[in-house]
């Protein structure tokens, strides 16, 4: 079961509904392709906002270190 659905719209644009979810069953061969790269790429764009909320965390954890900024008083930094 995929954890969403690619809604089609009227004008020919697709929605992707994290909310939903939808069985394999309910899905043609080619839908099931599309499907599947889907789930790769939004796999692909959870890792990617993770690995940066990380990344952020990171980076104000050490600004808010004294000796980091005493280094950077000192222009070591």
């Amino acid at each position: 079961m995929f954890d969403f659905r690619i809604i089609d719209t009227v004008d020919g644009n697709q929605i992707i509904d994290r909310n939903l979810k939808t069985p394999y069953k309910a899905l043609t061969p080619l839908q099931m392709v599309e499907y599947l790269e889907m789930d790769n790429r939004l796999a692909y764009m959870d890792r990617m906002e993770r690995k940066a909320r990380a990344e952020a965390e990171r980076r104000r954890k050490i600004a808010r270190n004294p000796i980091y900024k005493i280094a950077c008083l000192c222009g070591l930094v």
